[in-house]
């Protein structure tokens, strides 16, 4: 990083709008922001030092941060945050009767190290009665990018087969053909999957009324999965000690804005667009994007329960562990 020059990698998404648009910055710092579709290669390129600050895997932060191995630090800003019923397939032909009836099934997912397919596997377990021991887990690889760093030793007794041939991890661009082929009965996928098996009539969504189920879901644990974090590299940090908190109140104010404009724009690219903040706003009863440790404390609490129950985190970890310490407090105006 240059002395005044921050690089920043990230999707665009309307809540970030602000920032790539130029219309909100940071004092005393020229903001480079890179927008990046590919999540595998944001990830790789903040991992391999490509970018100073960057959209995270949840997931990859908790296992690096857990070896002692982490060149970044967090803070509790989430970009990404997706409810995961409807990124869940099932063969046709597998005769599955809902998700109670997935013990001793194959079940598929593309990383081990994802934060996705963290959520998924914990929530099968939790709210669906699904036995890690039973039932055979399959990865195409452990993280997001090639290099295979690090051991995964679950807890829960759950075993990790690879999707292909023999003991070697494979690929990831199509491990959602396995479901299709009957080589698992049950995969896990991404956002970039759901179209393809949207029209293949090989398989069908495990949870048809997927939106029913997520707002059931909501209602019983308050928990909406978070899927990627800001962090930025240490290094960086020890020379702007101030980043942290900065940053902090620049994806806050991106934020407000964001959601001023859907609130105050009459017209946008949904026919009912008022209709549907309503019934948003019946299940969450609020803001249901909220920044801040303390905001997101039960949901981070459920997801390292979740980590270190899976082997992702090599220790125990509390949510403050993955957060710059001048950020714990720290909470939207």
């Amino acid at each position: 990083m240059q002395a005044d020059t921050l690089t920043l990698a990230g999707r665009y998404y309307d809540g970030t709008a602000a920032i790539f648009r130029g219309i909100a910055g940071l004092p005393g710092l020229h903001l480079q922001v890179k927008e990046e579709t590919s999540v595998p290669k944001m990830f790789t390129g903040f991992f391999r030092g490509d970018y100073d600050a960057s959209e995270m895997s949840l997931a990859e932060l908790v296992f690096y941060l857990t070896r002692d191995r982490n060149d970044f630090i967090a803070i509790p800003v989430f970009p990404s945050r997706v409810f995961r019923h409807s990124f869940l397939f099932c063969n046709a032909a597998a005769a599955i009767d809902g998700p109670e009836s997935l013990s001793g099934r194959k079940i598929a997912f593309q990383r081990w190290v994802q934060t996705a397919g963290v959520w998924m596997r914990g929530m099968l377990v939790d709210e669906y009665g699904v036995s890690p021991t039973q039932t055979e887990w399959y990865v195409s690889s452990l993280h997001h990018w090639r290099e295979e760093d690090g051991a995964v030793a679950p807890r829960d007794g759950s075993s990790i087969r690879w999707l292909g041939k023999g003991d070697e991890p494979q690929e990831t661009e199509d491990a959602y053909r396995a479901v299709l082929e009957g080589r698992v009965d049950v995969m896990g996928v991404t956002e970039g999957q759901i179209a393809h098996l949207e029209q293949d009539s090989r398989v069908r969504r495990l949870f048809p009324e997927y939106v029913q189920a997520e707002a059931d879901y909501y209602r019983k644990t308050q928990i909406f999965p978070i899927m990627h974090v800001i962090a930025i590299r240490r290094e960086v940090v020890d020379r702007h000690p101030e980043l942290p908190v900065d940053l902090f109140q620049l994806f806050a104010n991106s934020k407000r804005l964001a959601r001023a404009h859907v609130h105050s724009t009459p017209t946008m690219t949904l026919a009912w667009k008022d209709s549907y903040l309503d019934r948003e706003a019946a299940v969450f009863g609020g803001d249901a994007w909220p920044f801040g440790l303390a905001a997101n404390q039960h949901t981070l609490e459920k997801f390292l329960e979740y980590c270190y129950q899976q082997g992702i985190a090599a220790r125990a970890a509390a949510p403050r562990d993955l957060f710059a310490p001048d950020t714990w407090d720290l909470g939207e105006r």
